[in-house]
């Protein structure tokens, strides 16, 4: 009984990587246009293998949560170093030069 849990549950992670490659692959290919390799099928395909290999990843010895935990509030110890949040400041100034790009019709340098 106890294996089949653990098959189960094997069964239901792929179906949330093959979802989320396919939900990726179908966003780039139909709602964004993108010309991709191996069309939607190859798309989906490598989509569907960086989900296993960034959620492998992700989940050595959760380094991946205490990094996370740390540029949310970076400190050593008890000392915070900023009082500013990492994360979002790099989301916003990646996201602003991402609006300044598509403002400036997406050109590209000579």
């Amino acid at each position: 009984m106890e294996s089949l849990a653990i098959v189960l549950r094997q069964l239901a992670d792929f179906v949330v990587y093959g979802i989320s490659g396919l939900a990726a692959a179908y966003y780039y290919y139909t709602h964004q246009k993108k010309e991709l390799p191996g069309g939607f099928w190859g798309a989906a395909f490598v989509a569907i293998i960086g989900a296993v290999l960034v959620t492998m990843l992700a989940g050595l010895e959760a380094w991946f949560i205490r990094l996370v935990s740390w540029l949310m509030q970076p400190k050593f110890g008890d000392v915070l170093l900023v009082r500013v949040n990492l994360i979002t400041a790099f989301i916003g100034a990646f996201l602003f030069v991402y609006i300044l790009n598509r403002i400036n019709q997406n050109r590209t340098r000579r």
